[in-house]
């Protein structure tokens, strides 16, 4: 398996699991994270260099990039099934690598702008959660899996760019 295709499995495997407690954990090395992350990267930079005429684009993918992996680390505390806390450990650290390489074009307040609205928009669904269930939080994962899956960056980047 590619190194990219076993960051999209553990992506994907998130993405169907959104009830933490419900899914059985399919491990991966740090090593394979970072070269998929490294794909995935090059894919969306050049994602984002064909959508020129979205000049707030970047500022857009950085934020959901922010939304996933706190997202992934709010999920963790609330699953007590320690290979599923792994996976959304590795998926957040592989997701806070992504961003990261993505925002550096940006100035760092505006990072961190991004950042703090990231963090209130995925402190509000957690909160949700627990309230409420997974309804809140399954679109956001499914569009976490799409922006960190090859086959689908395009089109994720591009829902963005309308958004």
């Amino acid at each position: 398996m590619s190194d990219s295709s076993k960051l999209m499995v553990l992506l994907a495997f998130l993405a169907l699991s959104v009830l933490p407690d419900s899914a059985y954990a399919q491990s991966t090395t740090s090593k394979d994270t970072a070269w998929a992350a490294l794909d995935v990267t090059g894919a969306i930079n050049s994602a984002i260099e064909e959508n020129k005429e979205a000049p707030d684009l970047r500022d857009k993918v950085v934020r959901r990039f922010a939304e996933c992996s706190l997202l992934y680390g709010g999920l963790s505390t609330l699953t007590s099934n320690a290979d599923v806390k792994k996976n959304y450990i590795e998926a957040q650290l592989a997701t806070m690598e992504i961003e990261s390489a993505i925002a550096k074009p940006l100035q760092s307040e505006k990072r961190l702008e991004l950042e703090e609205t990231a963090r209130k928009t995925v402190a509000l669904m957690l909160r949700t959660v627990k309230a409420q269930g997974d309804k809140e939080v399954g679109p956001l994962v499914k569009k976490c899996k799409a922006i960190n899956d090859l086959k689908e960056i395009k089109s994720a980047v591009q829902e963005l760019s309308s958004q």
